[in-house]
C-alpha cells in the first residue's frame, strides 16, 4: 500500500484514510451501504468519481467476511477507475489526479457531484458532446441472491448531431481481504499469471479467495447473465500494469502479478467493451456486477469447493445455460493417489459441455488443486430446491462430498396482455387512437387450445370493427394452415376467444401469441383488462386450469 502512494513519508492520518480506518463522516465521501457490503464514492476533486467496495457484514456465513476489502481504497479511493475510448482519446472518468492510476488519461468536466438518491449513487461526467452517468447501486448477486453486490452502469448520451466511436474500460483494483494478490479464478482455470479472455473465452463469473478450506471472504464478478452488458475483453494483470495504461496494455509472456520493481503481488481486472458509434441523439449504457460471491466447502484432507448460481429459470427455448465451478485441493499433506471425483446433477439440469461427470487422476500432490466447470442448462423436469454434489476418494485419502443448494424455478403457464400496462391520448392526428394488445400464454407447455373471455370498459375503450378488430395468434396458424378458432365481440365489455390445435403438433415455447385486440378509444379514464373462466385443453379437448394475469389501459385527454 506503502508503494502505492510513492511517498514512504506520507503522514499517519492518509495512510488511514487509504486503508479506510478513519471514520467516513471524517471525509468528504459518498456511500451507498446496507448489511452486506458499502460502496464509497470519492468527491474529489482529484479522483473525484472513483469508488471503493468493502464489506460491512459480509457474508452471514463466513463471519470472517466482516468489514473486509473487495476494492482497495476505503474511504478515499483512487486505485480504481474507468477509461472512456471516445474516437481514439483515452479520458479517465472523474476528476483529475496526480496520481500514478490514470495520470495518463485526459479528463472531463463534472456536471453533477457523486450524489445519492432512490437507491443510486450516480455522477455525470462531460466530454465535448458526450454526458456520461456513472450509477452505481446495490444488487443480489448470482450465487448467493442477496444484496452483497454493486451494480456498476455507465450510460453515454451523445448530445451533439454527429456520431462518434465509444469504449469502456472498468478497471477494478481487486482485493480480498487483506490479500491483494489473490488469484483469479473462472471456467476450469486458476488464473496466476497476467491473462486476457475475449469472446466465448469470458464465462459467466469469476471468482478470488484466499484460501479454499478456510477462505476470508469470496468476491465475484459477474460477466454474463440477466441485464448484463458482456464485455468484450478481460484482463487479468498486476494493478500497474492496468493503471499506468489507460486503455489496452500490452501483455508479455509468464507476466506475472507482481508489479514491476516490487515483490508482493497485487492483482487487478479490467473489463472492456470494444469502440462502437453511438449517433446524435442515441444513447448507450453497459452494465456489470462485482461483489461478494459463494463457495460451498467442505475442509478435509481432500478439500472441496463448489459454486454456482443460487437459482435458475426454466424458460423453454429461452433457458440460459449457466456454469457450475468445482474445486478440490490436496490438503492431508501428502501425495494422493487414485484421486477420483465425481459430480452428481439433479434430474433437473442437463449437461451441455465442460469437464467430465467423473474423473480419476493417478496422483495429486500435497497442496494441489484441480478446478472443473460444467456448463449445464434446466430441462423443466424439476423444480424447487434441488442438490448439486461433488464427491471425491482416494486410495490412500478418506472420502468427502459438497452440496450445492439451487433454486430451479418452472413457472406456472400465465395468460397475459402485452404490454400489460399503458397510457395513451385518446385522439392521436385528429382520429381515435388504435391500441393493439396482445394476448399471450408463457410459457407455453404442450399447447393443444385455450378458451377464455377477456373483459374490458366500453367506456374507455371497444374493439375495431370486424375483420380487424380481434385477431387469430400466430399459435393457430400452422405450416400456413389456419386451425381452429373463433371469437365472440357481440356484448359490450366481452370477448371470448377459443383456439384449438387438435390436429395439429402441440405448442411447446417460451411464449405462444393466442390473439390480438386492437382497441379504440372512445373516451377517457381507465380500463382495466382481465381475463375470466379461462382454461387450457388437453388433447382430448378437456379443460385445464391456467393462472392469469391482469392488464390496463389508461386513456389520456
Amino acid at each position: 500500500m506503502i508503494a502505492r502512494t510513492h511517498a514512504i513519508t506520507a503522514i499517519v492520518s492518509t495512510l488511514l484514510l487509504l486503508t479506510g480506518v478513519l471514520p467516513l463522516h471524517a471525509q468528504d465521501a459518498c456511500q451507498l451501504e446496507n448489511e452486506f457490503i458499502r460502496v464509497v464514492v470519492n468527491q474529489g476533486p482529484d479522483e473525484a468519481g472513483r469508488f471503493s467496495i468493502r464489506t460491512t457484514g459480509g457474508d452471514p456465513s463466513r463471519p470472517s467476511s466482516k468489514n473486509q476489502h473487495l476494492i482497495f481504497g476505503g474511504n478515499a479511493p483512487w486505485t480504481s477507475f474507468t477509461t472512456l475510448n471516445i474516437d481514439g482519446e483515452k479520458y479517465a472518468f472523474g476528476g483529475p489526479t496526480k496520481r500514478r492510476a490514470g495520470q495518463n488519461a485526459k479528463f472531463g468536466k463534472q456536471l453533477t457531484p457523486p450524489t445519492v438518491a432512490n437507491g443510486k449513487l450516480t455522477c455525470t461526467y462531460q466530454y465535448g458532446d458526450l454526458d456520461v452517468t456513472q450509477e452505481l447501486t446495490l444488487v443480489r448477486g448470482m450465487s448467493t441472491r442477496m444484496l452483497d453486490t454493486a451494480g456498476i452502469r455507465y450510460t453515454i448520451t451523445n448530445h451533439g448531431e454527429s456520431a462518434h466511436q465509444v469504449g469502456v474500460r472498468i478497471l477494478l483494483d481487486t482485493m480480498c481481504g487483506s490479500n491483494d494478490g489473490a488469484p483469479m479464478r473462472t471456467g476450469v482455470q486458476a488464473i496466476t499469471s497476467a491473462t486476457a479472455l475475449t469472446g466465448k473465452e469470458i464465462g459467466e463469473y469469476w471468482q478470488a479467495f484466499d484460501s479454499l478450506s478456510k477462505p476470508t471472504v469470496v468476491s465475484q464478478g459477474t460477466l454474463r447473465g440477466g441485464k448484463i452488458t458482456p464485455p468484450d475483453k478481460v484482463i487479468f494483470a498486476d494493478w500497474g500494469t492496468l493503471a499506468d495504461e489507460p486503455w489496452d496494455p500490452a501483455l508479455t509472456a509468464g507476466q506475472g502479478f507482481i508489479r514491476k520493481g516490487e515483490t508482493d503481488a497485487d492483482t487487478a481486472t479490467a473489463l472492456f467493451w470494444n469502440p462502437v458509434a453511438v449517433d446524435g441523439g442515441q444513447s448507450i449504457s453497459y452494465l456489470t456486477y462485482y461483489g461478494i460471491g459463494d463457495v460451498q466447502t467442505k475442509a478435509g484432507n481432500l478439500t472441496l469447493g463448489l459454486t454456482a448460481p443460487a437459482e435458475t429459470t426454466f424458460e423453454q427455448e429461452r433457458t440460459e445455460p449457466f456454469t457450475i465451478t468445482g474445486y478440490l485441493q490436496n490438503a492431508g499433506g501428502f501425495e494422493g493417489r487414485d484421486v477420483a471425483y465425481s459430480i452428481a446433477l439433479p434430474e433437473g439440469l442437463t449437461l451441455l459441455s465442460g469437464s467430465k461427470l467423473h474423473e480419476t487422476y493417478d496422483s495429486m500432490s500435497p497442496d494441489e488443486t484441480k478446478q472443473m466447470s460444467w456448463v449445464v442448462r434446466a430441462n423443466g423436469k424439476q423444480s424447487g430446491k434441488r442438490d448439486v454434489k461433488l464427491s471425491v476418494t482416494s486410495t490412500n485419502i478418506e472420502p468427502n462430498e459438497v452440496a450445492w443448494g439451487m433454486q430451479l424455478n418452472v413457472p406456472a403457464p400465465t395468460l397475459q396482455f402485452s404490454p400489460a400496462t399503458q397510457s395513451v391520448p385518446q385522439m392521436t392526428n385528429g382520429m381515435t387512437t388504435i391500441i393493439p394488445i396482445q394476448l399471450n400464454l408463457s410459457p407455453a407447455v404442450d399447447l393443444h387450445g385455450v378458451r377464455f373471455v377477456v373483459k374490458y370498459n366500453p367506456n374507455v375503450i371497444r374493439p375495431l370493427g370486424d375483420p380487424f378488430g380481434v385477431l387469430r395468434g400466430r399459435a393457430f396458424v400452422e405450416n400456413g394452415r389456419l386451425l381452429e378458432w373463433t371469437f365472440d365481440d357481440s356484448e359490450d365489455g366481452t370477448i371470448v376467444i377459443t383456439g384449438k390445435r387438435l390436429n395439429a403438433t402441440a405448442v411447446t415455447q417460451a411464449e405462444a401469441n393466442l390473439a390480438i385486440i386492437k382497441f379504440r378509444t372512445v373516451g377517457t379514464g381507465k380500463a382495466d383488462l382481465k381475463f375470466e373462466k379461462a382454461a387450457l385443453l388437453n388433447d382430448k379437448g378437456e379443460e385445464q386450469n391456467v393462472e392469469t394475469s391482469a392488464g390496463a389501459i389508461e386513456v389520456t385527454p
